[in-house]
């Protein structure tokens, strides 16, 4: 596996294993509870983890099958300069608030057991399309983020998992708001 892509996928696994920590911290009775009218319940912020992850995932399929679709697909360079990580530090603060695009926002539809499950889906989705692409050239694939600008195919995953680590941030507030710390 190249070594870049290993190192992103690390992030998100990592930002994983802490986001279902703090998930785990609530009580299974709180998940679907919200703290107030206008805030998101823990069910809530797992289904709008898991589309927006799903959107990830889709991207990373759609840039992927760009790059296999030239005649001879360009190859990742064995080694890239290291990962400008600095533009995603703001990204957990919770003081900086953020509007969600429309298309990423939950239903409510979902339990919050069937929001974990979905994110869980969400993830070997993504996990899936990375590991199809490695070895392709995801450093030169680029698309737009609403709020970071034009990121490499690498850039957003690490993003994904930036944005996995606010919603943790957001489900320890959600917590705390239900009394349960």
């Amino acid at each position: 596996m190249h070594s870049r892509l290993a190192a992103v996928i690390e992030y998100a696994d990592s930002a994983r294993t802490e986001l279902i920590a703090t998930v785990d911290a609530v009580p299974e009775t709180l998940r679907e509870a919200r703290p107030s009218e206008d805030a998101w319940s823990v069910a809530e912020i797992l289904e709008h983890l898991m589309r927006v992850e799903k959107s990830v995932a889709k991207l990373i399929a759609m840039k992927a099958a760009e790059l296999q679709s030239q005649g001879e697909p360009s190859r990742e360079a064995a080694e890239l300069a290291a990962l400008d990580v600095s533009r995603f530090a703001g990204m957990p603060n919770r003081e900086l608030k953020r509007a969600a695009p429309e298309r990423t926002l939950p239903r409510g539809e979902l339990s919050a057991a069937e929001a974990l499950d979905g994110l869980t889906q969400s993830h070997q989705q993504l996990l899936a399309q990375l590991h199809a692409a490695d070895g392709l050239a995801l450093s030169t694939a680029s698309h737009p983020h609403p709020l970071l600008g034009m990121l490499d195919m690498y850039e957003w995953v690490w993003a994904n998992g930036a944005h996995e680590l606010r919603h943790a941030a957001q489900i320890r507030e959600v917590a705390e708001q239900l009394g349960t710390h």
